[in-house]
């Protein structure tokens, strides 16, 4: 899930526990003795949230549906089409409540441009629009590619691994992470999918979301 999902999930916790539910993403390794007990208990329950998630029979069938080609970052997509769901459903007290602690100082460096790509544009609301989830799909996208034809430049190791075939499964090309070429975009490329299947989209959250609201079972800080 992205921002709006895991905060629908834990906006009854403290501040501090749901800042640590925004920033998790932005926090590696399991030692989190450096945050206060509130926070790190929001960055375990962001970390139990998104394996549950990502384990749900409901997102393993998704992952049948999508184009191939995008199969392997379909998961992105459908974090920030759940925002996009859940959008309408914030109320707007929530919504400033979120901007405010993700103002904080402390929010981990590698997040620090994201976060303020998201105020800038208001994105917390304006994922309520489908084309601006969509741009922003294909935006994240072209980060990613953008990243790894930085790779495939510097590391000649990287170069090589970008021409080799991986293997071939019933007559299709399948790719693993690092054969990707430099310039592909399976983000941008899966939009037009993510719109004509908005839908069986909302039906399938539908039948998955219960699930996790069945998590804030967890004890609240």
């Amino acid at each position: 899930m992205n921002f709006l999902g895991h905060a629908h999930l834990s906006l009854a916790g403290s501040d501090n526990f749901l800042f640590g539910n925004l920033i998790a993403d932005g926090v590696r390794g399991s030692d989190l003795s450096g945050w206060s007990p509130e926070i790190e208990a929001g960055i375990r329950f962001h970390r139990r949230c998104d394996a549950v998630i990502d384990a749900h029979p409901e997102t393993r069938w998704l992952l049948t549906q999508v184009p191939p080609a995008s199969r392997r970052v379909a998961g992105i997509a459908f974090d920030m089409m759940w925002d996009h769901l859940l959008a309408g459903e914030m109320h707007d007290d929530d919504i400033e409540r979120l901007y405010r602690l993700l103002a904080r100082e402390e929010v981990p460096s590698r997040l620090t441009s994201l976060i303020e790509w998201i105020q800038v544009r208001d994105a917390l609301r304006r994922y309520q629009e489908l084309e601006f989830t969509l741009s922003t799909i294909a935006s994240i996208g072209e980060r990613m590619t953008a990243r790894r034809r930085i790779r495939q430049t510097s590391d000649p190791r990287q170069q090589s691994d970008s021409r080799r075939q991986s293997d071939t499964r019933s007559g299709r090309r399948t790719h693993k992470v690092g054969d990707l070429e430099a310039g592909a975009n399976p983000l941008a490329d899966m939009t037009p999918w993510l719109a004509d299947n908005r839908a069986m989209l909302e039906d399938s959250f539908a039948r998955l979301w219960p699930d996790m609201l069945a998590l804030r079972q967890t004890p609240v800080i």
